[in-house]
């Protein structure tokens, strides 16, 4: 066991353990059960202390699958593809091991002809790690992607294995890390098909506003992106899937026309890094995300925040966040607003009801952040605004646990698959309990 200082994805913040990185389940199983405390570390693309251990942090990176053509162009210092995913044919479903990055693991779907229903903003977040903290992509019609969960093993706090399926996947579909370290899952798949996007902007605020329900519905994944600098959106995605591509793209949203050249979320910022637009068709794996995978994603140095608000106030709350420019001005890059569908998983934001996200990113200095975060929580509080799980927030922890009608049923599983608590740390006691 190595004590390492651990930074996140960003840099943002250091993640408290001493880093165990087992090349086998068994050396998984031995580690888990000779510590006391334990979390899982995986792309550590959290901004919180979600991952914080009071012991031993454990990185199953060595396990993780990585597709041929990803590690041939990413120059990165990567283990071989020890583990490779087991698809069924029949049912459709694929089995992965929990480190691997949704990027590789939709090459190795792709290349079967087969997909994923819907990817976040990133393609470098690793399966466990978003699915444990109800990470979505953006669709009226798309939930989170724990949604496509159909199993979990896991080494328990004795070192066994378990499967989770049926009556307590719903729990585990959303488990903060705190039920057991999560070795495999099994996901549900879709045919593959092909994505178009086009890109519009400048948007009046107020057009959005007030036309939110048909602008977010004009396509399979529609992304709103403002700086808050001025009264507008400088951009709105709009991805189109399936039988849509058959369709004219709309000459204009809100009387703003696509854009003639490719542009990235932050403006001013090279598009390299961006998915392809201009209506470009392309597989779903390389369209749905706004970043590609062979690239580094989004700006880097940064701190995120994310507010998941029930539908019914999406005109309140777009209006709450045209009143954060002036407490965020010099420190917003972008902010991004997108809508995510209701699901039925224990802990997360949209449980059995329909949410708008509002996403920050935001400079990294951690001071300056930290003083404007009460003014966040403060827009989005009166309409029942959840925090993400990954992203920091000085939301009141008791007003967040009241909005899980289902977190006693959460912490009686926890309890029964892990009754010492060795797989909770402050972060979930603090949100969950």
């Amino acid at each position: 066991m190595s004590t390492v200082a651990l930074s996140n994805w960003s840099g943002s913040r250091t993640i408290a353990g001493a880093l165990v990185e087992p090349t086998s389940l068994a050396d998984a199983a031995e580690a888990v059960a000779r510590s006391r405390h334990v979390r899982a570390t995986g792309s550590r693309h959290s901004f919180n202390d979600v991952t914080d251990s009071a012991e031993t942090l454990i990185s199953l990176r060595h396990l993780a699958y990585r597709h041929p053509r990803l590690t041939a162009t990413s120059g990165e210092d990567v283990p071989p593809p020890a583990v490779e995913p087991e698809l069924d044919e029949a049912t459709g479903r694929v089995r992965v091991s929990s480190s691997t990055r949704y990027a590789d693991l939709a090459l190795y779907l792709h290349d079967r002809g087969r997909s994923l229903p819907n990817f976040a903003s990133l393609p470098h977040i690793s399966v466990a790690g978003s699915l444990a903290t109800a990470t979505h992509g953006s669709g009226v019609g798309n939930p989170i992607l724990a949604a496509q969960l159909s199993a979990v093993e896991l080494i328990d706090a004795d070192g066994g294995t378990r499967l989770l399926e049926d009556e307590e996947l719903d729990g585990a579909r959303v488990s903060l890390g705190a039920l057991g370290l999560v070795t495999s899952m099994a996901l549900e798949t879709v045919s593959a098909f092909e994505v178009a996007q086009t890109v519009y902007g400048p948007v009046p605020f107020d057009a959005v506003v007030e036309g939110f329900e048909e602008i977010s519905r004009l396509g399979y994944s529609v992304s709103c992106f403002t700086t808050l600098r001025e009264d507008v959106f400088e951009s709105v995605w709009v991805k189109r899937a399936g039988t849509e591509l058959d369709a004219p793209w709309p000459s204009e949203v809100a009387g703003t026309p696509a854009m003639d050249e490719p542009f990235h979320p932050i403006p001013g910022v090279d598009p390299a890094n961006a998915t392809a637009q201009l209506g470009e068709a392309g597989p779903s794996w390389d369209r749905l995300p706004h970043f590609r995978a062979d690239h580094m994603p989004s700006a880097g140095e940064e701190i995120q925040c994310e507010y998941l608000v029930p539908r019914q106030h999406a005109a309140e709350a777009l209006r709450a966040l045209r009143g954060l420019a002036e407490p965020l001005a010099g420190l917003v890059q972008v902010a991004e607003v997108r809508s995510v569908a209701a699901d039925t998983a224990w802990l997360s934001p949209m449980h059995r009801q329909d949410c708008v996200a509002f996403h920050f990113t935001l400079v990294r200095d951690t001071a300056r952040v930290a003083a404007v975060l009460p003014a966040v929580d403060a827009a989005f509080a009166p309409y029942d605004g959840r925090p993400h799980w990954g992203k920091v927030t000085a939301a009141d922890p008791a007003r967040v646990r009241a909005l899980y009608p289902r977190r006693e049923d959460f912490l009686e599983l926890a309890a029964r698959l892990d009754p010492d608590g060795k797989f909770r740390n402050d972060f979930v006691r603090r949100w969950v309990g």
